[in-house]
């Protein structure tokens, strides 16, 4: 059962690594690039991309969803659930 654990969680670190480049990648390409979010956007270069982005995205939080990553972000002290908004100065 650890080793299920271990090996669930090692998987889980994979993908929240992956994604998060993608999520980078994707923000390059709009903010950076100019590239458009809206689907129906003429293709280029960076629409294209954005278009392989988010079947990548799509993908690995399927990969996530199977196997259970809810329940293993609970105990992960990097993610973004464990960080606390910054409340506005007074």
């Amino acid at each position: 059962m650890a080793d299920d654990d271990n090996r669930d969680f090692a998987i889980y670190q994979a993908l929240k690594a992956v994604d998060e480049v993608a999520a980078a990648l994707q923000t390059y390409l709009v903010e950076g690039q100019g590239a458009e979010l809206d689907r129906e956007a003429v293709p280029s270069t960076s629409t294209n991309s954005l278009t392989l982005l988010r079947q990548a995205r799509e993908r690995l939080g399927e990969g996530l969803r199977a196997i259970g990553a809810d329940r293993i972000s609970d105990s992960d002290g990097i993610s973004l659930r464990n960080i606390r908004p910054e409340r506005p100065a007074d």
